[in-house]
């Protein structure tokens, strides 16, 4: 890149996943190129500031530091007039279509802007063949001043990949065999019953402390919207199973505890991300849509990860859960849901999985922002 400076820019609507992945992705392109100067424009402080602690939400205007980097963090919701210092930026990281702020589309679209600028649309993530389609597709703005693509996040080599920043990377190297006298599961999810999973759960721990009576079961319940549904659950089955309730945790320590775990039940984007490249079982909750069109994502994603099963009885089990678990209100197969569990016990000894076929194969694909970095380069913007 001739010029170094790159605008993140982030509509906080899920309170933290939106900002989850930006902040991310900031972290990853500082890691691939230390001399890049960031800005990261955001709607929402006081969301990015639970994530990064060394954001301060009552500023419109601050520096913070990553590593020995420091970025730029503006308040989106600036004067229209405000003139953002240093200019030019060339390139714009539009991140899920969040538009502009007025102030920024002032700059963009003056009638003599004097340079050209570079925005690229980083999309939502999806499994669903499309996203091959759409990267690097063109878009066209109302100046030829202003020039417009996707850049897809996705499962193939056909998109941008996924972002790994370094911190994550190092715990995905750090990875060793686990405690066999433990299964730890980790539950962050939208709002359901989770009655019949803790009722599994005992049930499970029971099975296994016949052969090994120090076995334990550990459920850590993460902060949000389903923590009530979790403590609800827990106390219908009597409290039996131990679980620890988790404050919100920054994303560093949140990555800790995803990848510590032997069972992932995750929701949103971000951490659907984390558990995909993890190589840990997991159940994906997706956003409720109109006519359950979230099942559409979910076999999507599901058929990617099940095309490394070994076992048609273990592809089965997924298949039937990740469905039952994203129709509001069904029930989830106790007996396939106790084999899950079963099979994950024994794959954090062997480390071997479909999941972790996923993972490596993902690995593969390359790091979003590196290959962001490398299409920009190429384009020699």
């Amino acid at each position: 890149m001739k010029n170094k400076n790159i605008m993140l820019l982030c509509k906080v609507v899920d309170n933290f996943g939106d900002i989850g992945v930006v902040y991310r992705l900031a972290k990853s392109l500082t890691d691939a190129d230390s001399t890049l100067n960031l800005t990261i424009v955001c709607s929402d402080l006081k969301s990015f500031s639970m994530m990064a602690k060394n954001v301060d939400a009552r500023k419109k205007v601050q520096t913070i530091k990553y590593g020995t980097k420091e970025w730029t963090v503006l308040d989106w919701n600036q004067n229209e007039d405000f003139f953002y210092n240093p200019s030019p930026f060339p390139v714009i990281l539009e991140c899920f279509q969040c538009g502009r702020p007025d102030w920024l589309e002032k700059i963009l679209f003056a009638e003599n802007p004097g340079q050209t600028f570079h925005i690229f649309n980083i999309e939502y993530l999806t499994a669903e063949s499309w996203a091959d389609d759409f990267h690097l597709l063109k878009s066209y703005t109302r100046s030829s001043f202003v020039k417009k693509m996707f850049f897809m996040p996705g499962f193939t080599s056909k998109t941008g990949g996924l972002i790994i920043d370094s911190g994550f990377k190092k715990l995905l190297d750090e990875r060793k065999k686990r405690n066999p006298s433990a299964l730890t599961v980790t539950i962050f999810s939208y709002e359901r019953d989770f009655s019949g999973i803790f009722k599994v759960l005992k049930k499970f721990e029971d099975k296994i402390k016949t052969r090994n009576p120090d076995f334990k079961v550990k459920v850590l319940a993460a902060a949000g919207r389903s923590l009530e549904c979790v403590k609800e659950g827990w106390r219908n089955n009597g409290c039996k199973i131990e679980l620890t309730e988790l404050d919100f945790l920054a994303q560093e320590e949140w990555d800790r505890v995803l990848m510590s775990a032997d069972f992932n039940f995750i929701r949103g984007e971000e951490s659907l991300a984390r558990a995909c490249l993890s190589g840990i079982p997991f159940i994906w909750h997706a956003y409720v849509q109109d006519d359950n069109y979230q099942l559409v994502k979910v076999n999507a994603l599901l058929e990617r990860i099940t095309a490394f099963a070994e076992e048609k009885k273990y592809a089965d089990a997924l298949n039937d859960l990740w469905n039952q678990y994203n129709t509001p209100d069904a029930a989830l197969d106790e007996e396939k849901l106790l084999f899950l569990f079963e099979e994950a016990l024994r794959q954090k000894q062997t480390k071997k999985s479909c999941f972790t076929d996923f993972s490596e194969s993902l690995l593969k694909n390359g790091n979003l922002a590196e290959n962001l970095l490398t299409f920009m380069q190429l384009e020699k913007m």
